[in-house]
């Protein structure tokens, strides 16, 4: 989509961010356009084109803003652009942080204190050198999607690609191994039709046209997150979706803290679609300092973050996701394995909400779109793993449904979209237990774990029994629960306590590699299956009671302990060991 010719309207109607322009030439659905309010010419997005009533050469379009409106007033000049919302591609991404419509915000900081519309920075940076080697000669024939040379980014080859949109072309000319910007030409290429075409280290793509696979596959290697409640529990992997839904203060940040830490992934990419500014400041602060454990390097290095908080426009988080998603998607393609964090769906969904009522759709459940479920699994489906690259995209979204409430439409719509859950329990989170996953309330994964799928049904019967019995010690007290299920609930409390709960600003309980996952679940499958008799002479139960609780808190101190401290080989064997002596009763340190 693309037009040299300039072709402008004018505003008619103003709602919101909203708004509808009269035009008299040809006007393209999904094109961008820039209307000119108080001298700053503020994006826009073309939703629907219409013919006018009143005027059979004229047409109506309607177009969702993506900036603050204030000021606008009908007449106001309306640009016509000629192509679709995109995203620049290109060596630069990595470390970035921008708004939701790609400006890059540490520029547009030096420009004022505050993001005020029309505010504009270069999406990359212009003047950065780099090495670029060239892997096509003259002469060659390429095409969309297609290498032609490289450049280091970091720690990572980046490949620079024929735009996707090209047909077969034959390189004319192509620079020698050189320093170049993003702005300077390396190639030179003639389509079929004899046009020429410059090629640069940077290309534009729509973001509503997903980036081609090489060759799609059914994700099947799982990911080591680090967080033991997953990894055993509701594994993801590469190239695998999933929700992550939780009230307000259960704990969805500080585990994509964690997940951007610890999570054995190339590249991430964080699209704070919608979420609390102060949050999202929060997160742009932190990154900076902190270190990869993997590689020792900034974090920032492996990241890019796309800041579109809950005071920016509402359209603005709709464009933001789909940004973020075609980087990811890029990358992908190259090779890498990606994770996309996105934060808060619910806000994204809230804005499509906003927008389809002042279209006067008629409203789904709770005033959502009727196709909202459609709009969530086509977002989701463009996460996937790549066997012909050997990339991924793995998607993972928090939900912020309000109260908690897993039964609204966007929770439950994301359930059926994606192969993994994790919801998050406010009970959980009042009791101080992180992650606040809750192991037996829509926490499901159709992904291969690192332990067998019979071990983690065991795991899973053990806590739903071991709740149970508290529920029972709850409603009707402790002395009428039988001693054998008093043992099976202290069992399922130490699965929990011990190996379900991490430090998450502990450097070694924070991250759970798959090798130690392994030893602790030998060490639980032990403690499920084997019988412990538990001796009191000729005591009463109330004593036996405490002297089984008693034990099993010394067991809990014990293996809390092991978590913050078991390093060494020998270390890390001792767990097992630890848990034979317990059910057996015999004498341990």
């Amino acid at each position: 989509m693309n037009s040299n010719s300039k072709r402008t309207g004018s505003l008619i109607s103003i709602q919101d961010s909203l708004v509808k322009a009269r035009f008299f030439e040809n006007v393209i659905m999904g094109e961008t356009a820039e209307i000119l309010v108080e001298g700053k010419f503020l994006q826009a997005e073309v939703l629907q084109v219409a013919s006018d009533p009143k005027n059979a050469k004229a047409g109506i379009v309607e177009m969702q803003v993506f900036e603050d409106l204030t000021g606008a007033k009908i007449g106001d000049l309306v640009v016509f652009k000629g192509k679709a919302l995109s995203v620049l591609l290109g060596p630069g991404l990595l470390t970035s942080i921008w708004d939701g419509l790609q400006n890059a915000l540490y520029p547009l900081s030096e420009q004022d204190s505050y993001l005020k519309p029309g505010m504009k920075a270069p999406a990359l940076d212009e003047e950065k050198l780099w090495d670029f080697t060239p892997s096509v000669k003259p002469g060659d024939s390429v095409c969309g999607g297609q290498v032609i040379g490289s450049v280091p980014e970091g720690r990572f080859d980046h490949k620079i690609l024929v735009p996707f949109d090209f047909g077969k072309c034959k390189v004319h000319t192509i620079i020698e191994s050189s320093r170049v910007n993003i702005t300077q030409t390396v190639a030179l290429v003639i389509d079929e039709h004899g046009k020429e075409h410059e090629l640069k280290l940077v290309f534009s793509h729509p973001v509503k046209s997903p980036i081609p696979f090489m060759q799609r596959s059914i994700p099947n290697k799982t990911i080591s997150t680090g967080v033991r409640v997953i990894d055993l529990l509701a594994p993801v992997a590469y190239g695998g979706t999933v929700g992550n839904p939780g009230p307000f203060g259960a704990g969805k940040t500080v585990m994509q803290h964690t997940l951007c830490k610890y999570a054995l992934a190339d590249i991430i990419i964080m699209a704070a679609c919608g979420e609390r500014a102060g949050e999202a400041v929060e997160v742009f602060k932190d990154f900076a300092e902190l270190a990869d454990p993997s590689t020792g390097e900034s974090l920032m290095n492996r990241m890019c973050i796309f800041g579109n908080t809950s005071s920016m426009p509402v359209a603005a988080r709709e464009a933001s996701v789909f940004i973020a998603l075609t980087v990811g998607e890029y990358y992908r393609y190259q090779g890498y394995n990606v994770i996309l964090l996105a934060d808060s769906t619910s806000r994204w969904a809230q804005a499509l909400r906003e927008r389809s009522g002042r279209q006067g759709d008629i409203p789904g459940p709770e005033a959502f779109p009727m196709d909202i479920p459609d709009q969530i699994k086509g977002m989701y489906q463009r996460a996937g793993a790549d066997t012909a690259s050997g990339g991924s995209l793995t998607f993972i979204g928090t939900v912020s449904p309000a109260g908690g409430n897993f039964q609204e439409p966007v929770t439950q719509a994301t359930m059926d979209s994606t192969g993994g859950f994790w919801g998050l329990s406010q009970d959980r989170a009042d009791a101080k237990k992180y992650p606040a996953i809750d192991p037996l309330v829509y926490t499901n994964s159709v992904y291969d774990s690192f332990i067998s799928k019979e071990d983690r049904e065991q795991i899973v019967k053990t806590l739903q029994e071991a709740n149970d019995i508290d529920q029972t010690i709850s409603t009707i007290g402790l002395k009428k629960v039988p001693v054998e299920k008093y043992v099976l609930y202290q069992k399922g409390q130490t699965i929990d306590f011990c190996v379900l709960q991490q430090d998450a600003f502990h450097e070694l309980d924070a991250c759970t590699r798959p090798e130690r996952l392994q030893i602790i679940n030998k060490a639980v499958q032990k403690l499920i299956e084997t019988p412990i008799h538990f001796s009191n002479g000729e005591g009463e139960d109330e004593e036996l009671k405490e002297q089984i609780k008693t034990e099993f808190d010394r067991l809990r101190l014990w293996w809390k302990d092991w978590n913050s401290n078991a390093k060494s080989e020998t270390e890390l064997a001792s767990l097992p060991e630890q848990i034979e002596h317990f059910v057996l009763q015999e004498q341990y340190a």
